[in-house]
């Protein structure tokens, strides 16, 4: 396996939770797509987007870790998951064609990468509404 090609496996290997502001600071091409997106709901309730890094496979640890990064950087008192959900999805990139011994060339087809996603509603413990409020304000409607 060449060296660039031991660094592209090792790339799509290492996903992780990332602390990259995806709306102010753009898209994350360094960690691999990862990071988050915010939107305050009502004062004190926050719709969060987390997003792992690229990886072979689905990591709903590394979003969960995302998302609660934001979450406890939005709300330093505390907070309550109010609703959320996991998801994982194939890049559209599509997949890579390596070939590890270039002595006896069988190439390798890689799937696409996978970024998985904690997209989900929080009430932080010092938001004017109550818990109840912020459920009433997340519908079943909303998009988690």
């Amino acid at each position: 396996m060449t060296k660039p090609d031991f660094l592209l496996l090792l790339l799509l290997n290492s996903a992780c939770s990332s602390t990259h502001d995806l709306k102010r600071d753009g898209p994350n091409y360094l960690g691999g797509g990862g990071g988050f997106i915010d939107d305050e709901m009502a004062p004190g309730v926050y719709r969060i987007k987390g997003f792992s890094n690229l990886s072979l496979f689905a990591t709903p640890d590394s979003a969960a870790e995302t998302f609660r990064y934001r979450a406890q950087q939005l709300c330093p008192a505390g907070y309550d998951e109010v609703r959320s959900s996991l998801n994982a999805y194939r890049s559209s990139s599509g997949g890579v064609t390596i070939v590890p011994n270039p002595e006896s060339p069988v190439p390798v087809e890689l799937p696409p990468p996978v970024i998985t996603s904690k997209i989900g509603f929080v009430s932080c413990n010092d938001s004017p509404l109550s818990l109840h409020e912020a459920h009433m304000l997340v519908t079943a409607g909303d998009e988690p």
